[in-house]
């Protein structure tokens, strides 16, 4: 299955994964589980660093905590994430930035720039899960399709407040962990901006096709990342992305790993031990984070 730009923002950078229905997936992942999400061990001579790849959200049936997640949490006094997204400081630059960046100019819709056929199909699909046409038109079309399957995943049960970053969160200020971020909200929606529109409109009939086969492609990489079946994860997410879209690849992926892995090469000078928890797609595949690090000569160990 080929994923979309669009789509991948949503997988990426929102979402991970969607589904059209929560049970089913929740179901995927629980059949025959593995060892846990996966989990790699970053060291040089004075810090240890564990690198966790992450699902954004979740239904709240699906558990996916370990002994071995258990044990590097305790281990380190800091807990770093991708992005804040909590703070009302940082929801408002969100909502600000969401405003500049996202919305059309004055006399331009989103059913004029898509074009009569993928305009009608897409209001269709909106109509279903309850969102008028008339609220979406404001939008540029790399938000409108974000928006759309954001709200999909949260009317069929899947939640931010059930996802693994707000479980490690949890943890880290139950532990007194010191927190923080790799990248800013500024960042990650400056990067969903920069996508190119021709190509996103290229692509739109293929994201609306996904949005109707959340089920089948959420139970898969659901199931995956459950188990921490790295390959399954490549194939089903970054695999197709990097050959048929690889200009939205290199701003949503590959930029923002050569970004991480210089960050984590910072820390690795010091001497601090850090939990570090990232969407589950940075870290697998040819150029993940993981790779990188490898490359610049880091002991890095696969622990779950």
């Amino acid at each position: 299955m080929r994923l979309s730009p669009l789509y991948a923002a949503a997988v990426f950078l929102l979402v991970a994964c969607g589904s059209k229905t929560a049970e089913s997936a929740a179901a995927a992942a629980a059949t025959k589980p593995g060892d846990g999400p996966a989990m790699w061990r970053v060291s040089d001579a004075d810090s240890t660093i564990y690198l966790f790849g992450t699902f954004h959200i979740l239904p709240s049936s699906v558990e996916w905590t370990t002994a071995a997640f258990d044990a590097a949490m305790k281990e380190t006094p800091a807990t770093m994430t991708e992005v804040d997204t909590k703070s009302p400081d940082a929801q408002a630059k969100m909502a600000a930035l969401v405003q500049e960046l996202g919305l059309n100019p004055p006399g331009v819709t989103l059913s004029g720039t898509l074009g009569e056929a993928r305009a009608k199909r897409f209001a269709e699909i909106a109509g279903e899960y309850g969102a008028p046409m008339a609220e979406l038109e404001p939008l540029r079309p790399w938000l409108a399709m974000i928006s759309l399957s954001v709200l999909i995943m949260q009317k069929e049960g899947f939640s931010a407040d059930s996802g693994a970053e707000t479980t490690i969160l949890a943890r880290a200020a139950s532990e007194g962990d010191a927190v923080s971020h790799l990248e800013s909200a500024e960042y990650q929606i400056r990067a969903l901006a920069s996508l190119d529109e021709s190509e996103i409109l290229a692509d739109f009939d293929s994201s609306l096709d996904q949005l109707a086969e959340f089920d089948a492609f959420a139970g898969r990489v659901l199931s995956a990342w459950r188990k921490g079946d790295v390959a399954a994860l490549e194939k089903e997410t970054l695999a197709p992305m990097r050959e048929t879209a690889p200009g939205a690849f290199k701003t949503l992926i590959a930029d923002r790993n050569r970004n991480w892995a210089l960050e984590i090469e910072k820390i690795l000078a010091g001497d601090d031990d850090v939990f570090i928890a990232v969407g589950a797609g940075h870290l697998v595949g040819e150029g993940s984070v993981v790779d990188l690090l490898e490359d610049k000569g880091f002991s890095v160990r696969r622990v779950q």
